[in-house]
């Protein structure tokens, strides 16, 4: 029997979106605060809770990453907040070659990463210290998007070929 493991790419602290009411005297978001993951965003919708209906938003496919927050600071400094991380595992649905059942296990934890970030025009850049961890965001209007390519990919455990990847995008929202 065929089994997936999926792989989703692990910064959760890279995409907003804001509702919030402090915005400043020429329109544009305050990002001081508190911002709340509440989606990650994939094009082509996945059933990962067996539940009959494929979501685009894989947060209501499970209940992982119910805590995560950004906490934007003085000086441009953010420190990334995550409380869990999805293991998700699937088989292909006896009859069929292209259908799963999935199984996830939330896995709690406590983790804190410190940041900084730059807005420069409608670009938000955040740094760890490190080359190859710079995220780039686009703002627009009280929302920021940051779309991580193949962020989302399920890897055939027999063979270890990817068999599913889709681009995803983070959702954090001002609280």
């Amino acid at each position: 029997m065929k089994k997936l493991i999926f792989n989703l790419f692990a910064i959760t602290t890279l995409v907003f979106t804001s509702c919030s009411k402090d915005d400043d005297s020429n329109g544009t978001v305050s990002l001081n605060g508190t911002w709340k993951l509440t989606a990650w965003n994939v094009t082509t919708g996945v059933d990962i809770n067996n539940d009959g209906t494929a979501s685009t938003n894989l947060l209501q496919e499970f209940d992982c990453y119910n805590n995560e927050t950004i906490v934007f600071g003085a000086n441009n400094t953010v420190v990334a907040n995550s409380t869990s991380y999805a293991d998700i595992t699937a088989e292909v649905t006896t009859g069929t070659t292209d259908e799963y059942t999935f199984q996830v296990d939330c896995i709690e934890e406590n983790d804190t990463t410190p940041l900084t970030w730059t807005l420069s025009g409608n670009t938000i850049t955040f740094d760890s210290g490190s080359p190859e961890d710079v995220v780039v965001g686009t703002l627009s209007g009280n929302q920021i998007f940051i779309a991580i390519p193949e962020g989302f990919e399920a890897y055939d455990t027999n063979t270890g070929n990817v068999v599913v990847s889709q681009d995803l995008v983070f959702v954090y929202t001002k609280q």
